[in-house]
């Protein structure tokens, strides 16, 4: 299910591996494209971003690999985005955040969203990605944002991120 099959990521800074494709699962040019939003929620306030809005926001850099549960990792990328505290901070969140609920636009299939633990979303250098290795990511390590997370195993580095709700599931 998870481990890479045959996929060519080719060259240049999106060129390393990836384990599912955004035609794969289903990902429609307009399920990212202008109209996108990424809803940030957190207890009793809600904030959504254009993409223009997110490049706005104070960007960093983070070297990290993606580590995958199946075996094989990437050597350490250059991720590039907005730190998911600064995100937190947009709901009123601040030292303490509770965990953290990640969803894609992926419709259905294994992994359309995942569970951060407090410690990774506090990490300085867990972000809600928008380039790796100085370009935007690729449709297939997840345009328009995707999480790259601090000891996070790969599958909880979701991709093509439209929800965070930070404190929880609700």
């Amino acid at each position: 299910l998870l481990a890479p099959h045959g996929q060519d990521p080719g060259s240049g800074p999106n060129g390393f591996q990836i384990n599912k494709t955004a035609g794969s699962v289903g990902i429609r040019p307009s399920d990212v494209g202008p109209a996108w939003r990424l809803t940030v929620r957190g207890p009793g306030r809600q904030v959504d971003l254009t993409y223009g809005q997110l490049l706005a926001m104070p960007q960093h850099e983070s070297a990290l690999p993606i580590a995958c549960v199946e075996g094989w990792s990437t050597t350490d990328q250059r991720w590039g985005g907005v730190r998911l505290t600064d995100l937190a901070a947009l709901v009123g969140l601040g030292a303490n955040t509770p965990e953290t609920l990640v969803e894609s636009v992926q419709r259905g299939g294994s992994f359309r969203s995942a569970v951060l633990s407090d410690s990774q979303v506090r990490d300085s250098r867990s972000l809600l990605a928008v380039r790796v290795n100085g370009a935007v990511l690729s449709a297939d390590h997840g345009y328009p944002a995707r999480v790259i997370a601090a000891g996070a195993p790969g599958v909880h580095n979701t991709k093509w991120v439209t929800r965070l709700t930070f404190g929880g599931t609700g």
